[in-house]
């Protein structure tokens, strides 16, 4: 009896290293991200240059990530659309990227400040402005609470 449960743990230890001998990141061309990702960074990052592009390759997820020279970032779902965008440049996040609820409140709230950071996921968005102040909206763009 001994011997058949040594050999299930063998088959799944064996199953798992060769699950995880696939490198988690690796990099790809910008040609192999989804379409829709690919008209997204075209469309709002037109004057950036891409340095390096990711598919990041978990066990039950696959996403993407391109990284600009300046160091801003956006990260896709396995679908190409934006889960998280990050822009530290004198603009921050383009404004066209950000649901206009939100742009509302933080032009009312924080006059003079702007979007640097957003991420979404179906509850709803994660705002970071220049301040470092964080924000978040329900998925209709309405404010929620500040993040601590």
């Amino acid at each position: 009896m001994k011997q058949p449960l040594s050999a299930v743990l063998l088959t799944a230890a064996a199953f798992a290293s060769c699950a995880c001998s696939k490198p988690e990141k690796q990099v790809i061309d910008f040609t192999a991200l989804p379409q829709q990702a690919q008209t997204f960074v075209q469309t709002h990052f037109a004057d950036k240059q891409v340095a390096i592009v990711y598919r990041d390759n978990e066990l039950f997820d696959k996403d993407f990530e391109v990284i600009f020279v300046d160091g801003s970032n956006v990260d896709f779902n396995y679908k190409g659309a934006w889960t998280e965008v990050e822009d530290r440049d004198a603009d921050g996040v383009p404004a066209a990227v950000v649901p206009s609820a939100i742009l509302d409140y933080v032009a009312a709230r924080h006059p003079g400040q702007y979007v640097v950071e957003i991420s979404k996921d179906r509850r709803g968005y994660d705002v970071e402005l220049n301040s470092t102040i964080e924000l978040e909206f329900n998925s209709n763009g309405s404010f929620i609470r500040y993040d601590d």
